[in-house]
């Protein structure tokens, strides 16, 4: 027993945390950096699924379309006014990335992010299919801008369940860089589709 205390004199002198192991999985770029391989995971799970099932994929995009709207993918009539499509973008992309975030918080960011990068390469390499060209590269852009606030609000909905309100300055700069993101790609989607941004 007096070893015991002796040795935690040692190690809490030495700034070690006996639970320094769980304090390390708490960290927020930790959490992040799981998100990010998880999603990557997920994204060449799906490139080898619709490498191997391309008819299937195709067919399973067009007939499930609402799939395409969790990720704020819409398609828009010709002749939609500017505030009608700006404000649509920026809406679904809100929801479904608070979604992410409560998600995040009730512990599925390892599940969530694996389908997010397998759905999302999906409907990458299925939209290029049906309309028969590239994939062109704003769109990727705009993808990989998605996918990262998506790991962002994920990875702090976690963060905010393990932590609480430890740090606030986690959630603030979270919060806003998830905002700057949602909003540069709102805006760039809107500059691809009308050629223009104000």
């Amino acid at each position: 027993m007096a070893y015991q205390r002796k040795h935690k004199k040692k190690s809490s002198a030495a700034g070690v945390s006996v639970n320094s192991p769980g304090r390390l999985n708490n960290n927020y770029w930790i959490i992040f950096g799981k998100c990010i391989g998880w999603l990557l995971l997920g994204a060449a799970a799906g490139y080898a699924f619709f490498y191997f099932f391309t008819d299937f994929s195709v067919n399973f995009v067009g007939r499930y379309k609402f799939i395409q709207g969790l990720f704020g993918l819409n398609q828009y009539a010709q002749g939609s006014s500017y505030i009608a499509v700006l404000m649509a973008i920026i809406i679904g992309n809100l929801v479904s990335t608070i979604a992410y975030f409560i998600l995040g918080y009730f512990r599925l960011l390892l599940p969530l992010s694996i389908i997010t990068g397998f759905l999302m390469i999906i409907l990458l390499f299925t939209g290029s299919v049906i309309r028969n060209i590239p994939i062109p590269a704003e769109v990727i852009i705009l993808f990989c801008i998605e996918a990262f606030y998506r790991c962002i609000a994920l990875s702090t909905g976690e963060h905010l369940f393990k932590n609480k309100l430890e740090n606030k300055t986690v959630l603030a700069v979270s919060v806003a860089a998830v905002i700057i993101l949602l909003l540069g790609a709102a805006f760039y989607e809107i500059y691809q589709i009308f050629g223009y941004v104000f």
